[in-house]
């Protein structure tokens, strides 16, 4: 099951069209691969990141995903991590899985950071 943060970041060709790519990640059928930016699995990771086509097998459709991110391509996904990432210091001043989860935690419940 997927969740989407309310404040999800996006490169430039996914801000253009959000809802297709929302469908490609949501849908199974072969419509294009994005990628996508979630919350880590692990404490080791500080975020993870995935094909779409990786949510077409059940074991990642069965897993509790929180979207953090989307990007049209690999460029795309590293530059959406870079302003995640700087975003992050500049509130936190270090970057690890902690203040990771922290950060998206704190948008979700709408406080002010």
């Amino acid at each position: 099951m997927f969740h989407w943060n309310a404040e999800l970041y996006m490169d430039d060709k996914v801000k253009r069209k959000p809802a297709r790519y929302r469908r490609i990640v949501e849908g199974r059928k072969i419509a294009g691969t994005c990628y996508c930016i979630t919350l880590p699995a692990n404490e080791k990771n500080c975020m993870d990141v995935y094909s779409s086509r990786q949510f077409w097998f059940r074991y990642y459709r069965e897993l509790d995903i929180e979207i953090i991110g989307l990007a049209a391509d690999r460029e795309g996904a590293r530059q959406v991590i870079c302003q995640m990432a700087q975003d992050i210091i500049r509130d936190f001043g270090e970057m690890n899985a902690e203040s990771v989860k922290a950060y998206f935690c704190a948008e979700k419940e709408g406080e002010d950071r």
